[in-house]
């Protein structure tokens, strides 16, 4: 059975409601007496046809990004979900993302990318106020 969402207009907390496909879909509340209190609420569905993505393989992940309509902003999460796959598979290191790192080292005569220097600066402040140092920007 389908499940559907119900909001109440006064108090707007949500219910989730077994209807059948088939039933009239409203909702008078748990004791049935709260007629025209209850609106239904309408979420697109959830489906996903790329949900087994290999965050190892470019060419996946690249294939995972066709036709999606995504923003650039997207495009960046989904990165990042791949970074988290690779780092908790990896012991919390991310290979792809250290050679990356690497080959900006290379290029630039040893200069740190500007993402490691915010997570060097983050570290750094966290130690700080370890010892009591309280660091104001």
């Amino acid at each position: 059975m389908p499940l559907y969402l119900y909001e109440n207009k006064e108090t707007e907390e949500v219910v989730e409601v077994l209807q059948g496909m088939n039933e009239v879909h409203e909702y008078q509340g748990e004791c049935g007496t709260q007629k025209d209190l209850w609106r239904r609420v309408y979420v697109n569905p959830g489906l996903s046809s790329d949900t087994k993505m290999d965050a190892f393989d470019s060419k996946s992940f690249a294939k995972s990004t066709v036709n999606k309509n995504d923003t650039y902003g997207d495009l960046q999460n989904r990165a990042a979900e791949a970074s988290a796959i690779r780092a908790q598979k990896n012991g919390g290191r991310d290979p792809v993302k250290e050679k990356y790192y690497d080959n900006y080292k290379n290029k630039t005569n040893g200069k740190l990318h500007p993402n490691q220097q915010k997570e060097k600066f983050k570290t750094a402040v966290e130690k700080a106020k370890k010892i009591g140092i309280n660091v104001e920007l």
